[in-house]
């Protein structure tokens, strides 16, 4: 790890160089007005200004979780609160992304774990999964639409409740957006949009009018080096300059690296090996820039990952499925009963996934700045 630091080390001036915020940051999220997305519970801790902050180097690291298993959500309400347990451990943020659907059945059958991320101070934010109309492939009801239907179509997606059977809504409960913030009490940070064109155009503006703040045009990099805050819609993009995540840097094949853990060269995808070849890179290609700065690192897993190896349980219902893998979307009426495509996985792997991932999070609190997007939108406000 020695060489980890050396090169967080060398980005310490760059990141200054281009007016980004040095060590001393991330600062906390400023007071709340009418469209922040938390407002921290009294019991909850706010956002210190050294938490999360290492003392040697510079970069920015974000812990994102997408909560979307449904399917099983006695397995992945343990997980969340023992990432939550985790997290606080080491003084510093998840981001959790949930989809409404999550959401509810955690409402209904675990409420303990929705009342720990009340007191909590981890991120909220949403995405959504089929099938939702914003899922490219199953947004055949908003083709057509003008500028005015298409907007109001969406707002209605993220009001009431999604039918899970026919794509539908249910006008007699709440759901998409506006149900998460509902049920966390605190409007989500980043609404993410997988369609194009002017369906995303269309749902960025309807996401920031509900009090979104951030979004996401790329998952795990793509930021301008020369710009790293960019907005759309007025909502801020995620900035994201390298993943660890899924990678190929090992032998060119992609991989995620928590599928790697119990193999003969599991040391080669250990999420810090892999965040020492990012950062090995980052330097190679910026260091000599005029822009060089600290970059921004995603740090993504989904919840289920920890526990099902194989696609989400829900694939079955929405896609044909080759190798185990999706393949085409399915045309409603969806068969909610339909084979779970996931098996659990055995529980020596499992160990191994959350050791590396322990030893990741510790490693990043001691020495990098760890942040959530919530940080990253106070960032650029200061940054303006």
């Amino acid at each position: 790890m020695t060489r980890i630091l050396a090169f967080l080390m060398i980005l310490t001036l760059p990141a200054l160089a281009c007016g980004l915020p040095a060590a001393s940051t991330p600062q906390p999220p400023p007071i709340v007005d009418s469209v922040s997305p938390t407002t921290f519970p009294a019991t909850a801790e706010s956002p210190s200004p050294a938490a999360g902050r290492g003392d040697g180097g510079e970069g920015y690291i974000s812990f994102i979780i997408n909560v979307h298993d449904w399917t099983h959500p006695t397995e992945s309400a343990e997980v969340l609160l023992k990432l939550i347990d985790l997290f606080e451990k080491y003084g510093v943020r998840g981001d959790f992304y949930f989809t409404a659907e999550i959401t509810r059945e955690l409402a209904e059958t675990r409420p303990d774990v929705i009342e720990r991320f009340k007191n909590s101070n981890m991120t909220i934010s949403y995405h959504v999964r089929p099938p939702h109309p914003l899922y490219t492939g199953f947004d055949d009801r908003l083709q057509g639409l003008d500028d005015a239907a298409l907007y109001q179509t969406l707002l209605d997606y993220e009001t009431y409740a999604l039918d899970l059977a026919t794509g539908g809504l249910d006008r007699s409960r709440p759901g998409g957006y506006t149900y998460v913030a509902q049920v966390f009490g605190r409007k989500p940070v980043v609404a993410s949009v997988p369609n194009s064109g002017r369906i995303k155009d269309a749902a960025q503006k309807v996401y920031a009018s509900l009090g979104a703040q951030m979004t996401l045009l790329y998952h795990e990099e793509g930021t301008k080096l020369e710009q790293p805050f960019e907005y759309i819609n007025g909502l801020l993009v995620r900035p994201s300059d390298f993943s660890v995540t899924r990678n190929t840097i090992v032998d060119g094949t992609d991989n995620f690296w928590w599928n790697m853990m119990s193999k003969p060269n599991a040391a080669d995808y250990h999420p810090l090996h892999l965040l020492e070849l990012g950062l090995e890179q980052w330097v190679g290609r910026t260091s000599s820039s005029p822009h060089a700065r600290a970059p921004f690192i995603t740090a993504l897993i989904h919840e289920n990952n920890f526990y099902r190896r194989g696609a989400e349980g829900w694939t079955s219902i929405y896609f044909t499925m080759q190798g185990g893998k999706k393949d085409q979307p399915l045309p409603p009426p969806w068969n909610l009963s339909a084979p779970d495509p996931s098996t659990p996985r055995p529980a020596d792997e499992q160990a191994a996934i959350w050791q590396a991932y322990e030893e990741f999070v510790a490693y990043a609190a001691a020495n990098l700045n760890v942040v959530t997007s919530e940080d990253i939108v106070a960032m650029a406000k200061q940054n303006k």
